[in-house]
């Protein structure tokens, strides 16, 4: 019995480790995410390289090799028009790690955009699409939320 609670115990406190895990993830996706909101490439380029650091950093967790894969993509991506063209990837995939780390912290919106038909995940339920910027800010809906 005594074995019982605490690997019950063990269990939920990993868990509790992992959910803080992917606040300092979110974090870090967020800043790249709102510079592409704002078009600015080299912000992005930079965040995406402290993203990909952070998530090398941290224990390993399901998806986190998919994860790793993406954001290498992206913080490679030269241009604005590329970054955001890999930018779904890392989205859909950091969705799945959130998803997988059950709640948070705080609360995660998925958030689509009809146009581009890509994801991305935001702490603001408003909508402030990344793929389009400023020509089409407010384009998408949220579709889910953690």
């Amino acid at each position: 019995m005594k074995k019982i609670f605490f690997a019950i115990i063990a269990m939920l406190a990993g868990s509790s480790l992992f959910a803080q895990q992917i606040d300092k993830l979110a974090g870090e996706y967020n800043t790249v995410k709102n510079a592409l909101v704002a078009g600015d490439s080299k912000t992005a380029g930079d965040a995406s390289a402290l993203f990909l650091q952070s998530i090398k950093e941290e224990n390993d967790f399901a998806l986190r090799n998919d994860l790793l894969k993406a954001v290498d993509e992206l913080a490679k991506a030269a241009t604005l028009d590329k970054q955001r063209a890999v930018f779904n990837e890392v989205s859909t995939t950091f969705w799945k790690t959130v998803k997988a780390a059950g709640k948070t912290g705080s609360t995660l919106y998925y958030q689509y955009c009809p146009m581009k038909k890509a994801y991305w995940v935001s702490r603001e339920k408003e909508i402030k699409n990344p793929y389009y910027g400023s020509s089409m800010l407010t384009c998408g809906k949220v579709v889910e939320t953690n």
